[in-house]
């Protein structure tokens, strides 16, 4: 199992774009033509979309808030400030916290289950290419960063950020558009609720 898992990872990695197209597919299908779990009361559903609310604003938030380093980063220069300073994945953290935000949203939280797993499973190969190339460009300055900067959990009691912070526009505006996808998810989810509602859109499981 760890194997396929492994082999999986892999081919996300060589794959990204593709696969990563494929599970939005995926996701948008469950997430439109699924009926709502029995299993959860109507109050816990309610809560598990307030929660995926939160969830999908904090992943825009800290989308955007990373992108700010990242816009006043010179080229060539690893960046190690602001929430590069407390996590070496900032940014993939932010995905992991959107996808299974909208899982929550929709109300299906096996499927919020099942994005958190496929995170799991497939960005570790992503994350380990990305750690041998940043080791070739920046050598022992990354592998002194990796020795205080945790991969995943953020170590908040190390956070830094400078006084002021010169930023390129144009990757401010990229990255802001590319975190506005979080916020879209609300209006497709309200609009999902509407057609359900008036039998637009029928349950096919």
């Amino acid at each position: 199992m760890a194997l396929v898992m492994q082999g999986l990872s892999r081919q996300f990695a060589h794959h990204r774009i593709l696969w990563s197209r494929v599970l939005l597919a995926v996701t948008l299908f469950v997430s439109i033509f699924s009926a709502p779990p029995t299993y959860v009361s109507t109050w816990g559903l309610k809560a598990f979309e307030l929660t995926g609310y939160a969830m999908l604003s904090t992943a825009t938030l800290w989308r955007v808030w990373c992108l700010v380093f990242i816009g006043g980063s010179k080229d060539g220069v690893l960046s190690t400030i602001g929430p590069f300073s407390v996590v070496r994945n900032p940014l993939y953290l932010g995905n992991f916290c959107g996808a299974v935000g909208y899982g929550l949203a929709v109300g299906r939280p096996m499927l919020a289950l099942s994005l958190a797993f496929a995170f799991a499973v497939l960005y570790p190969a992503v994350i380990k290419e990305e750690e041998i190339r940043l080791r070739g460009i920046f050598g022992d300055s990354f592998e002194r960063y990796c020795a205080t900067v945790p991969r995943w959990l953020p170590k908040w009691s190390q956070y830094e950020e400078p006084a002021t912070l010169v930023v390129t526009p144009v990757r401010i505006r990229q990255g802001m558009l590319d975190a506005m996808w979080y916020l879209w998810a609300f209006a497709f989810i309200e609009i999902l609720e509407v057609m359900h509602e008036r039998s637009l859109v029928p349950y096919l499981f």
